[in-house]
């Protein structure tokens, strides 16, 4: 920037110019710096201070045209202009030029930043520079960047160091973590299910994520049986339905009770409960009624009794045994129980969907080849050699719905015994329950087993049929085979 000129020089006394542009040539001491370091390093600007330049359309300074221009390499000159008001943009009506004097002009020449300070400082201090020179052109820059963007080595192992070792996880026996999840699932959804089960708690004991996944997601436990399309039930409180006439204060009478079954070809009844000797606690079936072929005919409703005091509410009562579901390996669930079991001790019910017997005639169809188990068990007491009896046969199908009965397994030596029982209707000859009960004393911790074919017990087939299923029991005097057909029935009456 041009300094003042000084006064007293003839026409330019009361005058001021400064020169806002930078354009002049400056002298020989303001250049000594920058070009001491441009000419030794020619590529490197060293940046100086520049004066601010005021627009020419805010500010204009009015010279008049007799201007002598006294040095012209150290002053620009500057044109007249015509200066234009704000408030009256005719251009015809020129303001006068204002009166300049010396006392009143003052410049302030602003400070420079702090970047250009550092910039300054950097330029005047550099001497001799050469391309060797690290401060100016470090070489080790990329390592240092590499560096702060590594990480920690504080605690760091050096992995290509240790040898690989490969371990089986059946050696470790350890499960993952993915799959402690889903079977602690499983097991959830299977207590949940169980805790809808009326009676004493049934339990499951199964480790294999495969099978408990099979018994948690593909079975509902029911208290009740599932009547399915085209079955029709007769209402309890139906005029066929009829009852005993024996008195509510002075209970049955077990010889005499109109619901008891007569001997055939004789008027005797037929008994079938007693009080058990080991427990006085107990109604259980007789021995002799567990070795004959003979349907219960409980109490029920419409009887004088009114079922209060009456020995012949025994299955209606429920089961009063704990079970438990296990995994007996080869031949599938098993069912079992940790309470002693006595001899002609009821257990439970076999429930499940209630079906014609064309339903399971297609049922059956679909799985047949295919050796999965049948569920199938027909209420086939009364059905005779007529075919339409046994067109009017139901059947029950235990595969999605039933009770923990439905994973008792076969023996041709059995613990348990299935016997049909009418309970709250007797006028229904084609619906009534089927109930387990013991034959012999069980041990608390024995497997629950009873025979899928009543009526050929202590029979050995002389020729086992390549058809049937074969029968994994165990026993010494196994038959090899369960039954010609898949279906299970109780057989016709004696």
């Amino acid at each position: 920037m041009a300094g003042r000129v000084p006064p007293g020089s003839g026409a330019n006394q009361n005058r001021v110019f400064i020169d806002l542009t930078d354009d002049n040539e400056p002298d020989d001491s303001e250049v000594a710096p920058k070009t001491l370091v441009q000419g030794k390093l020619p590529f490197v600007t060293a940046l100086a201070y520049r004066s601010p330049t005021v627009p020419l359309k805010r500010k204009s300074l009015d010279i008049s045209e007799g201007f002598s221009d006294s040095s012209s390499s150290d002053v620009h000159r500057y044109v007249p202009r015509m200066r234009l008001s704000h408030a009256h943009p005719d251009p015809s009506t020129p303001s006068p030029p204002p009166t300049v004097k010396q006392s009143q002009i003052s410049v302030v020449i602003p400070s420079p930043t702090s970047k250009q300070k550092r910039e300054i400082a950097l330029a005047q201090s550099v001497s001799n520079v050469n391309g060797m020179d690290v401060n100016i052109f470090p070489t080790t820059d990329e390592e240092e960047r590499v560096t702060k963007a590594a990480y920690p080595t504080k605690g760091r192992v050096e992995r290509r160091s240790i040898p690989l070792s490969f371990k089986s996880s059946s050696v470790l026996n350890l499960p993952s973590p993915s799959k402690t999840d889903h079977l602690a699932k499983l097991r959830h959804t299977l207590d949940e299910k169980l805790k809808r089960i009326d009676g004493p708690m049934v339990t499951p004991t199964v480790d294999s994520p495969q099978r408990l996944a099979k018994l948690a997601d593909n079975f509902e436990f029911v208290n009740s049986y599932q009547y399915r399309a085209g079955v029709e039930r007769i209402p309890d409180d139906s005029d066929f339905n009829i009852g005993c006439a024996c008195s509510e204060n002075d209970g049955c009478d077990r010889f005499e009770c109109d619901c008891l079954s007569k001997e055939e070809h004789s008027e005797d009844r037929i008994v079938p409960y007693e009080v058990c000797e080991k427990n006085r606690k107990l109604i259980v079936a007789t021995k002799s009624f567990l070795n004959r072929k003979a349907i219960i005919y409980e109490c029920n409703s419409r009887c004088g009794c009114s079922g209060k005091r009456c020995w012949n509410h025994v299955v209606q009562k429920g089961r009063t045994v704990r079970l438990e579901i296990f995994d007996t390996g080869s031949r599938g669930f098993g069912l079992r129980s940790p309470d002693l079991i006595h001899r002609g001790q009821f257990i439970d019910l076999y429930l499940g969907e209630v079906i014609t017997k064309a339903e399971a005639d297609e049922r059956e169809n679909l799985t047949d080849g295919s050796h999965t188990q049948s569920y199938l068990f027909s209420l086939d007491w009364y059905v005779k050699d007529d075919d339409d009896e046994e067109e009017n046969m139901k059947v029950i199908d235990g595969r999605k719905f039933g009770s923990a009965t439905r994973f008792m397994n076969h023996s041709c030596n059995p613990n348990c015994k299935i016997v049909p029982v009418c309970t709250t209707n007797h006028a229904d000859e084609y619906l009534y329950n089927l109930a387990f009960f013991a034959n012999r004393d069980i041990s608390p911790g024995t497997e629950l087993t009873f025979d899928y074919n009543q009526g050929e017990e202590n029979t050995t087939p002389q020729k086992i049929d390549p058809e049937a299923v074969q029968c994994l029991c165990g026993e010494v005097k196994c038959r090899g085979q369960l039954w010609p057909n898949k279906r299970k029935g109780q057989g016709s009456r004696p």
